[in-house]
Parts: structure tokens; sequence; C-alpha cells
């Protein structure tokens, strides 16, 4: 119990960024709200959770989620409408014609690194037909699809506006940031030292998320000096690592030399830090103080010096060795090649599992657990453990919306007369379920889908809703979708993760060696390396934790290695 409110508490928690990123859904959905009641758009909750999906963590991300948004809502809309024009009267062709552009999508989604396109067809020409069973005049159903257009793009263009507008998050100024954070903890550790004050804490997690952290922010940061740059984050990583390891000294009395050197390295970090913001130059000598009686502490200090010198060098115009400006991507579990046979199976039980909660609740003429059939496509995921875990987040977020959504039926609706009180009753469960969604990838759909649930039951129409049944009934379907797929994806071809988890930590061990024998050069490059395949076999591991079959002396094993793996990529700054 105690271990699952720390980690609640810890997806939970502040970091820098995140209350700008939940202002910038609250400003948007605002909008959108105001929009869509005052014009009467219909499909309000649609709308809103096309905003959640444009806002990602940087501009660079949201731009191409638009793009992708945008050119998938198109060609879902005009799927969804050619296939009406011909099938109308034809329910079996109407259903069978879905099916198979649902296919093509989702093979689509496996295949193409702009996968969300067919998702998304999938999704709303799935959708489409449950619009077709409940309207059969031809007319009505083409105005449904163009007022599914507008709802899903003119809330993808004002999310994206305010996504430039209103504090952007440019990877540059996130990069910049956290180059910053992390050398003011750096900072503050040798602070503590020199004053002999209690030292702030700092362990290898820490170290881990800073240097993966700078790792992505990289990769969509447009600089002209690249390889500085990338030099530039192996030295703050590798000063970061050595604050850690100077972290978990015990308390000591530093020596007037070392008291020295831990001064001039301070300095020399808030000289960096202004720097970095800046693209001035930066240089820094080393100092000349002696060893002291505790060779670790030296050892420690003499690493931040040589990290200060590469980045000093960085700074030069001297050649960088090859090693120095990779960013580590090179560190990452790349794949295996996957016969197209394998995505075509994907597909197959992604649209057998949507068609198999199609046939259950048109059987039992129940169009209220309709979202079986979305579930179904919204759970589709490669891994069996991946599934599961996204099953499991949507139907939290469903129950955390519901509940809130019926709070609001018996205490606050009767009292709204305006859409000012609307606002007022709705923006406070958006901005939680925002926060959340701002989080890490473990849990944001939970926010995503407790936003959606809670829009779906209460935003729903242009009036008061007192109807309680659209909230059981959507629980109803998840829990449908979710059973159905979670026995679809366990029983046909199931894709399990285990192998990958073991290739993972096969390259793990050699990253972890190889960072034993690097030279001060390429020192910083192995280190990113090795942290991101840790954070990458962390995140397998959870995903297989879920898949059945899975036994808990495995999970102990892996979990022991990874830990050891992280306390050795720590230990290795007090080497020589």
């Amino acid at each position: 119990m105690e271990s699952l409110i720390a980690r609640i508490r810890t997806e939970l928690a502040p970091f820098h960024g995140r209350m700008d990123a939940v202002w910038r859904l609250l400003a948007s959905c605002t909008i959108v709200i105001v929009c869509s009641m005052t014009l009467q758009i219909p499909m309000l909750s649609l709308s809103l959770i096309m905003v959640f999906f444009t806002a990602q963590e940087n501009t660079v991300l949201s731009r191409m989620s638009a793009i992708g948004l945008l050119a998938g809502s198109t060609l879902a809309v005009m799927a969804s409408l050619i296939l009406l024009m011909f099938t109308i009267d034809y329910p079996m062709l109407r259903i069978l014609g879905a099916a198979v552009i649902a296919f093509c999508g989702m093979y689509f989604l496996r295949t193409s690194k702009l996968g969300a396109i067919g998702f998304l067809v999938a999704l709303l020409v799935v959708n489409a037909q449950a619009m077709a069973d409940n309207y059969a005049d031809p007319d009505v159903l083409t105005r449904l699809q163009l007022w599914v257009w507008v709802a899903t793009t003119y809330p993808v263009v004002v999310a994206m506006t305010i996504q430039r507008l209103f504090r952007p998050a440019l990877p540059v100024n996130l990069l910049v940031s956290e180059y910053s954070r992390q050398l003011v903890e750096i900072e503050h550790q040798l602070e503590a030292r020199i004053t002999g004050g209690k030292p702030p804490t700092l362990h290898g997690a820490q170290v881990a998320r800073g240097a993966l952290a700078l790792q992505r922010q990289l990769a969509f940061a447009s600089l002209g000096h690249k390889e500085r740059t990338a030099a530039r984050a192996a030295a703050v990583s590798r000063l970061h690592a050595a604050a850690a390891q100077l972290a978990r000294q015990a308390p000591f009395e530093a020596s007037e030399d070392e008291r020295l050197q831990m001064i001039a390295i301070r300095n020399a970090c808030t000289t960096l830090r202004q720097c970095l913001g800046h693209e001035t130059p930066f240089t820094f000598a080393a100092t000349t103080a002696t060893a002291g009686t505790g060779g670790a502490r030296n050892a420690i200090l003499r690493e931040m010096e040589r990290a200060l010198r590469a980045a000093t060098a960085a700074d030069s115009d001297e050649e960088q060795p090859a090693g120095t400006a990779n960013n580590g991507a090179s560190g990452a579990v790349m794949p295996a090649a996957v016969p197209r046979v394998l995505y075509a199976k994907f597909a197959f039980k992604a649209i057998l599992a949507a068609m198999i909660s199609y046939v259950i609740y048109t059987s039992l003429q129940w169009p209220g657990i309709g979202t079986a059939t979305q579930t179904c496509i919204i759970l589709a995921l490669p891994s069996l453990g991946a599934t599961t875990h996204k099953g499991l987040n949507r139907l939290l977020g469903c129950l955390l919306g519901s509940v809130a959504a019926l709070v609001a039926t018996v205490f606050v609706v009767p009292h709204l007369e305006s859409i000012v009180g609307l606002l007022a009753m709705a923006l406070p469960v958006i901005a939680v379920g925002a926060w959340i969604a701002a989080g890490s990838p473990r849990s944001n759909y939970i926010g995503v889908q407790m936003m959606f649930a809670f829009a779906l039951a209460q935003l729903g129409s242009f009036g008061p809703v007192t109807d309680l049944t659209e909230i059981r009934d959507r629980l109803l379907g998840i829990m449908l979708g979710l059973s159905v797929s979670i026995t679809v994806y366990t029983l046909l071809w199931p894709e399990r993760e285990g192998q990958a988890l073991k290739t993972a930590l096969a390259r793990l061990r050699k990253a972890v060696a190889a960072c034993a024998h690097a030279d001060h050069h390429s020192i910083g490059a192995a280190r990113l390396q090795a942290w991101s395949l840790l954070n990458q076999c962390r995140e397998l591991q959870a995903r297989v934790a879920m898949e059945p079959g899975w036994r808990d002396r495995n999970a102990r094993r892996i979990s022991n290695l990874l830990a050891k793996a992280e306390e050795s990529l720590v230990a290795q700054q007090a080497r020589t």
C-alpha cells in the first residue's frame, strides 16, 4: 500500500512546465466549450479529446500531431461518406466495408510513422456505423458526418494556436531549462558540502530521468551546432551523475584543498548555466589543488573537472571526437525485422474484437454500450501487456470521470443557469484531467479518459443533463470492450515482449560494460546510451509484468538486475 501511495505521489508531483501545459489545455478547452455551445456544434466531447490529442510536450510534437489529426479526420469522413453512399441500404455490406477500411487503418498504424492517421480513420469509421444504426435518413447521416469533420478539425486549430501563443514549449527552451535544472541541483549539492550542511537527496533515478530528458529534447531542438550541443548535454549529464555520487558520500569535513576545488566547480557550473541560454562560449580552468585524504571524493571532483573541460572543448573550435556528438540514439533498442503478416494479424485481431463487441451490443439492442467497439480500437497495441495497461488506465480514468459527472449531476447541474456556471463546473474537472495527462506515459491516459468520460456525460447536449444511464452504459461498454480485447489478444496470436526484454537486458549489460571501459572523450555519450537502455528496460518490464503467465520470480530477478545496473552507472563516477 505504501509503495502504491508513493507511486501515485510520484506520478502527480509537479515538475517544470507541467503547470504551463495545464493552462494551455484549459485555455483551449474553454474556447472550444464556448464556441461549441454558442454555435451549437455537436459532439463537444469529441472536440475536447482532440484538444488533448493535439497538445504534446513541445511545439514540434504538437505540430506533427495536429497535421496527423487533421489528415486522419478528413480521410475518415471522406471514407465514411463514400461507404454510406454505396451501402446505406445494405447493412451487411456497410459493416463489412467499415471492417475493411478499419483493417487498412490499423495495418497502416503498425507499418508507418504516420500511423496515427490510420488509427483515427479506423476509430471514426467504426464510430460512423453506430450513427448509421441509429439514423436511417441519408441526409441526417451526411450532416452528422460533416459535423464530425467540423468537431474534430476546429479544436485542433484552436489548440495549435494556443500552443504557439501562450508560453510555447519550444524544444530549445525546454533543453536550456533542463540544463539549468540539473546544474542548479549540482550547485546545491556542492554548496551543502562546502558549508557542511545537509546535502539534498540526489539518487540514480533522478540522474537517469535527467539524462533522458536532455536526450529527448536534443532530438527535437533545431540547433545550428548539433555536435557542440550534444557534447554539452553529455558534459552536464556527467556532472549530474558525479553530483549523485557525491550525495551518496557520508557527511565529511572538507579539507581546504577540497573546498577550493568545490568552490571552483560550483562557480564554473553557475557560469555554464548562464552561458547555455545565451550561446556564449564557456571556459573552465582546472584548479591546482592537491589530492586530499578521501580518495573517492577526489575522484568524484576530478570527474567533475573533466566534465567541465569537456564542456569547454565543446565550445571551442576544435573538432570533437565522434563519440562525443552522439546523443544516445544508437543505444536505443532497435526492434528486429517483423514480417508483414504479423502486422496483418494485429489489424485482424483489432477488427475482430471490435466486430464481436458490435455484434454483442446490437444483439442486446443496447446502443448505450456502443463504446465497446471504440474501446477495442483504442486498446489496439502491439503487445498484450501494453493493451492490458492501457485498458486498465482507460477503465480507471472512466471511473474517475464518471464519479465526477455523477456528483455534478446530483449537486451542481440543478443550479446551473448560464454558460458561466457550466464552465465553473467543467473546468476544474478538466484541469485535474489535464494535470494527469501532462504527466508520464505510465499514467497520462488516465487524465485524457477522465476528461472524456466527464464531457460525454455532462457536455453531450446543449442543455442540463440529468440522465444517469449514460454514465452507467459507458462504464459497461468500456468493460465489455476491455474484456473482449484482452480475450482476443490472449487467445489469437498473442504478441509478448518477454524476448524483447531479454534482448534489451543483454544490450544494457554491454552498455554498462562499455561505460566502464570508455575513455574521457566518449564517456558522456556511452552513459547517455546506458541510461536510455535502462529506461527502456524498465518500460518493457512494466508492460511484460501485465502479461498472463509472467512469474513473480522473473519480476524480482529483473528488478534486482536493473537496480544493480543503475547503481553501477552511478558508482562509475568514482573511478579514476
